[in-house]
C-alpha cells in the first residue's frame, strides 16, 4: 500500500504526494539526474501496490530521458503483473518529450485521455523517426 510520502525536503526540485482515491502519486517539479532517486522510489512504491495506480504528472516542469525511461520501465513492470500504471494529465513538458521520442504507445493513459499530441506541443516533422525504446532502455543481458 502506498503511504503518504508527503513532500520532499524544502529546496528540492521535486515533490511527490500520495493520492488515496484513486491510489497513486502526484509529481511536481523537475525530474532529472538530481531528483531521480526520489522519482525512482515513488515509481517503486506505485509498482508495489496491489491494484491499478495513477501517476499525475501535471505539475512536472522538466523531465529528462532518464525520467521517461524510468516511467516506461515502471509501466512495463506493472503491466507485466496484470495491472495498470495510468498516466494522468502529463504537463506539456512531459508530453513533448514523450512525443519527441515516439513513445506514446509505451505508457497507459488514464481512460478518456487522448493519445494525440496536446495543442501546446508542435507536431513532429514527418521525416523525423522515433527513437526505438530498446536503444535507450538498458537490456536485461547487459546486467
Amino acid at each position: 500500500m502506498l503511504k503518504n510520502m508527503g513532500t520532499t525536503a524544502p529546496g528540492w526540485q521535486l515533490e511527490v504526494t500520495a493520492m488515496a482515491a484513486p491510489a497513486g502519486a502526484r509529481v511536481a517539479g523537475e525530474i532529472d539526474m538530481a531528483t531521480m532517486p526520489i522519482f525512482d522510489l515513488a515509481l517503486e512504491l506505485l509498482a508495489g501496490c496491489a491494484g491499478d495506480v495513477v501517476i499525475d504528472l501535471s505539475g512536472v516542469t522538466f523531465i529528462d530521458i532518464g525520467g521517461a525511461r524510468a516511467l516506461a520501465h515502471a509501466t512495463t513492470q506493472v503491466r507485466d503483473a496484470g495491472r495498470r500504471l495510468w498516466m494522468r494529465e502529463p504537463s506539456p513538458e512531459v508530453r513533448h518529450l514523450i512525443d519527441m521520442l515516439g513513445w506514446a504507445s509505451l505508457y497507459d493513459w488514464e481512460p478518456g485521455m487522448s493519445l494525440a499530441t496536446s495543442a501546446a506541443v508542435v507536431p513532429l516533422r514527418a521525416e523525423r523517426k522515433p527513437v526505438p525504446a530498446h536503444r535507450l532502455m538498458p537490456s536485461a543481458s547487459a546486467a
